[in-house]
């Protein structure tokens, strides 16, 4: 950006004109009225953005909300954030609640607080270790999940999946609870209606039909149908109603 663009910081109640800023950082209750282009955007008050933002790196430490899309390089939550639109990010951090209208475009995705996406997820590396919603697809080369929260996708599709037990039981008690609080609560599990991935390892999942060449079903597994076209391993208390080699 050019060196004539401003910085701007609302640390009280205050709104800021659309345009482009080299930094702009709201510790308040700020309004952003229009589009806003920055390198840097910070939101660790309460602040609202009623436009499209474009973006270097966008951090939300309090409360945000975007009326339109998000295109950044890096976005990390760790308060609370809703998007109206889309969100476009190459790398996306999320340890707080984060909710998505419409569709998640990125390269790395790491949840470990909650995430709910109203359409598609498209990444090339998704980590989970809390909980997320996904109305749509959840698609990645690699989805790799230590259940930490109630998860949901209504397809779940990658080059190798691994939903596993783990997530924040691992980090303690109260980091667990916390995890719950944002996923709605209940125990950590993941629900699907279909999973097809070339390696796929499941642990306390239920869904409709599981594709795959290499298929581990691990405990807590409830699948109405599985198809795999190498390998089939399942563990004595998983469920499956029907299973099928695919030659």
């Amino acid at each position: 950006m050019s060196e004539d663009k401003r910085s701007a910081s609302l640390s009280g109640a205050g709104k800021l004109s659309g345009g482009d800023y080299t930094r702009v950082s709201i510790s308040g209750a700020g309004k952003v009225t229009g589009d806003l282009k920055a390198e840097e955007l910070r939101i660790s008050g309460a602040g609202k953005v009623e436009g499209n933002v474009e973006a270097t790196q966008v951090s939300v430490s309090g409360g945000a909300s975007f009326a339109g899309s998000i295109t950044a390089d890096e976005m990390s939550v760790s308060g609370a954030a809703r998007i109206g639109g889309d969100a476009k990010v190459k790398e996306l951090k999320c340890s707080g609640t984060f909710r998505v209208t419409q569709n998640v475009t990125a390269e790395y995705v790491k949840v470990s607080g909650f995430i709910h996406v109203g359409g598609n997820l498209e990444s090339e590396i998704f980590k989970a270790s809390g909980g997320f919603s996904i109305e749509g697809l959840l698609s990645a080369d690699k989805i790799e999940v230590r259940l930490g929260g109630k998860c949901h996708a209504n397809e779940i599709g990658g080059e190798k999946i691994e939903i596993l037990r783990g997530g924040f039981r691992e980090h303690g008690i109260l980091l667990d609870g916390l995890v719950r609080m944002f996923s709605g609560g209940g125990i950590a599990e993941l629900k699907a209606g279909s999973i097809e991935g070339d390696d796929v390892e499941l642990e306390d999942t239920t869904a409709d039909a599981v594709r795959g060449k290499r298929i581990k079903i691990g405990p807590g597994c409830k699948i109405t149908t599985v198809e795999y076209s190498e390998t089939l391993e399942a563990h004595s208390s998983a469920k499956i109603e029907k299973q099928t080699k695919i030659e």
